[in-house]
């Protein structure tokens, strides 16, 4: 008797080309998905609705949850992450998309401290009991590159922090993983972010050099302990 294993499908919202799902997306691959990419503020987005995927992606991008006005396609984007929530269906969001998930639960998101660059996060007993456990391989470093932050959703586990923003990743059941940081980054593929986000840098006065020179010493570690917690997650999501 044969057996037929159903296709998985992930949807992965992205906000600018160069902040893709990096390691995560290699996971999915190799785990048999396939990825629909859809541009915010560009794509229409009432697929993810109309033809649910087993996994949605929310990935980073330089704007604010709270532009609205300026852009006011946030606010369709957030009733979809809404509409998942509601229905226990897994997620995984990263930077702005950490946020816009907190959104959509109701918590408050506001502009916090800017971190940039490559620094540890400070795990919670909860965090060390949960899939981000892989970063120890890497010393809890990570790459953040963020200047909001947000209230930690009603019924959300906290999962890690730093001493300037308490609030770096959290879980929601088994089903959403929220990560403030970017663990998903290929060291390989940074230089787009030193391009793309130039003046950021710039107004931060922080210089590409001294990135690019840590990305060079701990990028590949931190990546492949990464992928380690996006593998495990995934396991214990089902996906």
């Amino acid at each position: 008797m044969s057996t037929t294993t159903r296709a998985l499908t992930t949807h992965v919202i992205q906000h600018v080309a160069f902040e893709d799902a990096g390691v995560l997306g290699d996971a999915l691959r190799e785990r048999g998905h396939t990825l629909r990419v859809l541009r915010a503020g560009i794509d229409d987005l009432s697929v993810i609705r109309e033809q649910p995927a087993d996994l949605l992606v929310v990935l980073g991008g330089p704007i604010g949850v709270y532009e609205n006005e300026a852009y006011p396609w946030l606010d369709g984007q957030i009733d979809i992450i809404r509409a998942r929530l509601d229905a226990g269906a897994p997620m995984i969001g990263v930077c702005l998309g950490a946020q816009l998930i907190a959104r959509a639960a109701g918590a408050r998101v506001y502009p916090g401290t800017r971190e940039i660059g490559w620094a540890p996060v400070q795990p919670t007993p909860a965090g060390r009991d949960s899939p981000l456990a892989e970063l120890e391989a890497a010393d809890w470093h990570v790459l953040h590159w963020h200047g909001d932050t947000f209230d930690l959703p009603a019924g959300a586990r906290l999962l890690a922090s730093t001493p300037a923003v308490v609030h770096q990743a959290y879980a929601i059941g088994q089903h959403v993983l929220a990560l403030q940081f970017h663990p998903e980054v290929r060291p390989g593929e940074l230089e787009g972010w030193l391009v793309g986000h130039t003046v950021e840098l710039g107004k931060a006065g922080i210089d590409p050099r001294v990135i690019r020179a840590r990305t060079a010493e701990i990028g590949d570690r931190v990546a492949a302990a990464g992928r380690r917690m996006f593998d495990r997650w995934l396991d214990e999501a089902g996906l």
